[in-house]
């Protein structure tokens, strides 16, 4: 159940245009300034950390800190789990541990709320 857990960390953190957008330029990029993704989404620059958080906190971004600039960069070991657990939902021949069901099932998706 906590890869399932962690799959929907990485998905709602993925469920924003300015967040995949973000995602888009970082796969083309190496590294991008705070201050660069701020000019091409032409959004505030608190409104773009507060997006880069929550792909950071979902393990799909990576800072770094050079003086006064932070840079990011896509995590793409981890963008590549998202994709194959999500393929393991569609594949036949994947077998999920006992799926919880009922109050079990509403208990454990409330208490992983990010």
């Amino acid at each position: 159940m906590e890869d399932w857990r962690d799959l929907k960390r990485m998905m709602k953190a993925l469920s924003g245009i300015a967040r995949l957008t973000i995602i888009y330029h970082l796969a083309r990029n190496h590294e991008v300034t705070v201050m660069d993704i701020t000019t091409l989404l032409n959004i505030s620059q608190p409104l773009v950390s507060w997006h880069l958080r929550k792909l950071r906190r979902a393990g799909l971004i990576q800072t770094r800190r050079a003086g006064r600039q932070v840079y990011c960069s896509l995590n793409q070991q981890r963008f590549r789990l998202c994709i194959q657990r999500l393929e393991s939902l569609i594949d036949p021949s994947f077998l999920a541990e006992p799926l919880l069901t009922g109050p079990a099932l509403i208990e454990a998706d409330m208490g992983s709320e990010d």
